[in-house]
């Protein structure tokens, strides 16, 4: 019956869409409409025990999951998730809320966009994920040239407590991640569970959506009226590093491959980054060598040398400052206990 009343509901979903679209190009009616719908796991107490959940008119190519409410719905964490979606935004998107019995949080993966909250605009671009507590009135608006896809997930904490603490980000919070990818995977997860049924498969949700809390906590905030374009040259610095450290070996280097100057990649490194350019270029130069050393019959000079160090004595120190171990002593240990 569950799995029969969350398809009736993506039918209807659906089936609204492509109406509201349509009446819109038509010109009888207005794409940046919003409306609600109760989910809920019993069709005679759809509205009295369901949860309102407030979704956009104005998207396309949009995938959701719905989960039930109620007292005996499974939590992980005190985390209840009640919806979840990705959506591509329409020319004309604009999301004004005020009420709303949810915590929400958001992720932009492409496009831009625009967020008005608690007095201050943001911009949203790639990368961007932010939350709002339930009431908290706001706008969000998608670049007309360039609309968003994002994805979302509402969902209440037990308790009534603060929605979102033990976790690494508050309601109203604003972040901007360099993993884009690994979170658009966990939001994929997420929905894909979600569309399951079983008390199992809720229980894996509210675990996906735990780290994706997590996740976002651990990224970094942007200032107040910040553009891609900072956001855009750290990840240009960064896949430069993890592509080609093995032929940096300063930072004036890294500058002249990314078009940067040096201490202009420092300060990306400080506002977007938890290491500073050097570490992080050291980092992946030991982390091969770690790799070559378990895996190769390389010597330590020629497994130095391929990581970019040309002297062998120093790599060594590096190496050893990092693992805790010579490179030698580091590929006898692995021999020793069978580490491969």
């Amino acid at each position: 019956m569950y799995g029969a009343l969350r398809t009736a509901m993506r039918r209807f979903l659906t089936k609204k869409q492509r109406f509201a679209v349509g009446r819109n190009r038509g010109g009888a009616l207005r794409l940046t409409t919003t409306w609600t719908i109760f989910a809920s796991m019993s069709i005679g107490r759809l509205q009295s025990q369901g949860q309102v959940i407030p979704l956009a008119t104005a998207v396309a190519d949009a995938k959701y999951c719905f989960q039930g409410q109620g007292l005996a719905y499974p939590e992980h964490q005190g985390l209840r998730l009640l919806c979840a979606g990705r959506e591509h935004c329409l020319p004309g998107f604009h999301v004004a809320r005020t009420d709303f019995a949810c915590v929400l949080v958001e992720f932009v993966v492409e496009g831009r966009g625009k967020l008005r909250a608690d007095g201050s605009v943001w911009d949203l671009f790639p990368g961007v994920i932010f939350s709002y507590r339930m009431n908290t009135p706001h706008d969000i608006w998608a670049e007309p040239t360039d609309p968003m896809t994002k994805y979302f997930a509402a969902y209440q904490v037990a308790g009534q407590r603060d929605a979102m603490s033990g976790f690494g980000i508050a309601p109203g919070a604003i972040r901007w991640t360099r993993d884009l990818a690994a979170v658009q995977t966990l939001f994929e997860e997420l929905i894909r569970e979600g569309q399951l049924t079983g008390e199992l498969n809720m229980q894996i949700t509210a675990r996906y959506l735990e780290i994706i809390l997590l996740k976002a906590g651990e990224a970094v905030a942007p200032t107040v009226g910040q553009g891609p374009g900072g956001a855009e040259a750290f990840q240009r610095a960064l896949a430069c590093i993890e592509s080609d450290f093995a032929n940096i070996a300063t930072l004036d280097d890294l500058g002249r491959r990314v078009g940067l100057e040096p201490n202009y990649i420092c300060r990306l490194f400080r506002r977007f980054g938890q290491e500073t350019p050097n570490q992080c270029i050291t980092r992946h130069k030991v982390n091969r060598a770690a790799e070559l050393l378990l895996t190769q019959s390389m010597s330590v000079g020629e497994v130095a040398s391929v990581v970019g160090y040309e002297d062998p004595y120093y790599f060594s120190r590096v190496f050893k400052k990092r693992f805790g171990y010579s490179p030698r002593d580091f590929r006898n240990v692995a021999r020793k206990n069978r580490v491969w």
